[in-house]
């Protein structure tokens, strides 16, 4: 048997005796302190077939529209965001403005990280996380023509940051949005946190100023929340705007959230809103600060992807000209 399916034996046997949910502080344990521990992972997803960027990737939906485009959101996973932006949204929306949201995971984590998990079961989970999505933003309006998703492993953004890189690139360039909206840093969760980082470092690349973000739960605000609000940074940030939500809107939200039937979020439905236009420049400064990696462990994963991002864009030219 080969490292790969002893490993998923060794993990199927504890997981007989020991909750997901333990299984997955122990991986996270690993991945904030031990900086080989991911490279590792993603050997094996790689020898399973999981994740070979661009083509096989778990859970990828990139058939994009490059229609007019007023509003662009990431989010780290399907539910994200309607918790994060809900009532934003449907107000864009009540505007007709024509909204794409980008799923930036394939949300397959919740029983389990999808490198450990059968094939089938972690395939059939992204399915399931997509779908849900895309009925809850059915309810304000948005096309499922115009959710995409990365397809990047749910807790594992970490492991694919130059190929986000690409796929942001890409996006921004083509869509050309007038506005887009990303998660704050705030190490509520790793994904976010990378999400926000990718996104912010891409756009201050390619000199596109317009980026929101919006704050969603880190230790000191849990999720459910009413008043939100966004950690205080040494970087100055400007235009805070707490969104006053009325019951209506509320009840919009609620229902949004019920479709997410996997995650049972509805719960949260009196969770707040707050968003604010992004400092893009010194984005690594905040992720230093907050995400749970620790320095160590983040330190070459960010050289890397600030000595990488260039070549994002190059890499889109060339795939476009192979592609005429």
């Amino acid at each position: 048997m080969n490292i790969t399916g002893q490993i998923k034996r060794f993990i199927f046997k504890v997981n007989r005796f020991v909750d997901d949910r333990v299984i997955s502080n122990i991986i996270l344990y690993f991945r904030t302190r031990v900086t080989f521990f991911d490279k590792f992972i993603k050997v094996i997803e790689y020898h399973r077939g999981l994740y070979r960027y661009p083509n096989q990737m778990l859970g990828r939906k990139m058939d994009i529209n490059f229609d007019k485009t007023d509003v662009l959101v990431f989010a780290a996973h399907p539910d994200d965001d309607i918790l994060g932006i809900g009532t934003v949204l449907y107000r864009h929306r009540l505007k007709d403005e024509k909204i794409k949201v980008v799923f930036v995971t394939n949300g397959t984590a919740g029983n389990g990280e999808s490198w450990y998990r059968r094939k089938d079961k972690a395939k059939n989970r992204a399915n399931l996380r997509y779908h849900e999505g895309s009925l809850a933003l059915a309810q304000i309006g948005v096309s499922k023509k115009d959710i995409y998703c990365l397809g990047l492993p749910d807790g594992g953004t970490q492991r694919y940051m130059k190929q986000m890189a690409v796929d942001i690139t890409m996006l921004i360039n083509k869509l050309n949005p007038n506005r887009v909206y990303v998660h704050g840093i705030e190490g509520g969760h790793i994904d976010h946190d990378m999400t926000s980082f990718a996104v912010k470092s891409t756009c201050h690349k390619l000199g596109y100023f317009n980026v929101f973000e919006y704050t969603q739960y880190y230790p000191a605000q849990p999720i459910g929340t009413e008043k939100v609000k966004f950690l205080s940074s040494t970087i100055d940030k400007t235009g805070v705007e707490m969104i006053e939500i009325s019951e209506d809107e509320r009840k919009i939200k609620r229902k949004m959230l019920s479709f997410h039937k996997s995650q049972g979020v509805d719960k949260y439905y009196r969770q707040g809103e707050t968003i604010r236009k992004a400092e893009l420049k010194n984005s690594d400064i905040e992720l230093y600060r907050y995400c749970p990696i620790s320095s160590s462990c983040l330190e070459p994963l960010v050289q890397d992807f600030q000595m990488n991002i260039f070549f994002s864009e190059l890499t889109v030219l060339e795939s476009e000209n192979h592609s005429v």
